[in-house]
């Protein structure tokens, strides 16, 4: 599917928000310093984002909704085992001691409410029971450690002002021109909106953008592997309900009526900083060069989600790469970017929907889900 083709559909203008909307941003560190002009285009970047929040409510729409990311296919309960034999330069923060968490992990769409033309898909994790001071003044207390992730393993957009220039385009309906001035996030955007997918329990997904593990830097992936033999598993792209603009959903719940879904969380460590820089997320690091190394497990046992307590529980949750302990604290301009526009999204949100912001314990138990 060719940029062309899709030239001003809402959808396409979600591509770009794919990890925008489904996070938050740091103060830069010694690693990832923020150009001077940073500040200013996250300002706009806010401005533009929260004004299509409030544009969307203001039509009718009830409850307001994340700016992308809004439509889960399910939000399950899982547990996240920290593995025993990580190698020792890895283990830091979070990974530091083995140890199993339990999860609330969110899959969506990018955009849209047809799963079909969901383009970008994502897996937002949240761990519970994290002990240790985080990065967020207003949460430093909290006991969570979240993971955003995406099925491509690349960013299409390369700075901030170019981000800004992207969202002005597409509020203008000057897409096609915004493409043919950017060809690589042309390039990008069609490679995004060409994968096909048959269940988001059988996806590989990325961190798109890296973070520090103390004094090094990573990126993350999530790969479906089989719970009995650990192999890794793939998707072939085969729709079970090809008419079903919510056959994504209902794949996941058909899966987990049959048993558990597992995952290998792996860590790949920046090895060549010329090659594999933390500024552009354009730019993939290759495994060949870096490979990944599996540091934990994910479990997503038999279960049912399909309660309304449990989607409305799953709509109210906040996901944020700065629900972290500092020293796995997130890098580069989009995770920067991330901070201060997730916070004002997530706020703006939950206001209007007259819910307070708060985070799980873990302990929360809906019918059908497990419980331990």
């Amino acid at each position: 599917m060719s940029i062309s083709s899709r030239t001003c559909s809402p959808a396409l203008i979600a591509v770009a928000l794919l990890c925008l909307a489904a996070g938050g941003c740091s103060a830069s560190s010694p690693q990832s310093t923020a150009p001077s002009d940073e500040r200013a285009a996250t300002r706009q970047i806010e401005k533009l984002l929260s004004d299509a929040v409030l544009a969307k409510y203001r039509a009718g729409e009830r409850p307001a909704q994340r700016d992308a990311h809004a439509k889960a296919q399910g939000c399950v309960k899982a547990h996240f085992a920290v593995l025993a034999n990580i190698p020792k330069g890895l283990r830091v923060g979070i990974f530091s001691q083995a140890r199993v968490y339990t999860a609330w992990i969110r899959f969506s769409n990018a955009s849209g409410t047809n799963d079909h033309f969901g383009l970008a898909h994502g897996m937002a994790i949240k761990l519970t029971g994290v002990p240790g001071l985080k990065i967020l003044p207003s949460e430093v207390h909290e006991t969570t450690q979240d993971f955003l992730l995406v099925n491509y393993p690349i960013f299409n957009i390369a700075t901030a002002p170019e981000y800004v220039d992207f969202l002005t385009s597409s509020q203008n309906g000057q897409l096609a021109t915004f493409f043919r001035e950017h060809p690589n996030a042309a390039r990008i955007t069609n490679a995004i909106s060409a994968q096909r997918i048959s269940s988001p329990l059988l996806q590989r997904y990325f961190s798109m953008t890296p973070y520090a593990l103390g004094a090094r830097d990573v990126k993350y992936s999530a790969q479906p592997v089989s719970c009995v033999t650990g192999i890794p598993l793939r998707d072939d792209g085969t729709s079970p309900l090809p008419g079903d603009p919510n056959y994504l959903g209902k794949a996941m719940a058909v899966a987990l009526s049959r048993g558990p879904s597992c995952f290998a969380f792996m860590l790949q460590a920046r090895t060549d900083p010329q090659t594999m820089p933390l500024e552009d997320s354009t730019v993939l690091w290759d495994e060949k060069r870096a490979p990944f190394v599996t540091v934990a497990t994910m479990t997503i046992p038999q279960q049912r989600f399909d309660s309304s307590a449990q989607q409305t529980f799953c709509e109210n949750l906040s996901y944020t790469p700065w629900h972290s302990l500092p020293a796995d604290r997130p890098l580069g301009f989009v995770n920067r970017i991330r901070r201060v526009v997730y916070t004002a999204i997530s706020t703006l949100r939950h206001r209007l929907n007259g819910v307070q912001r708060q985070e799980p314990t873990g302990h929360e138990h809906f019918q059908g889900s497990p419980t331990w």
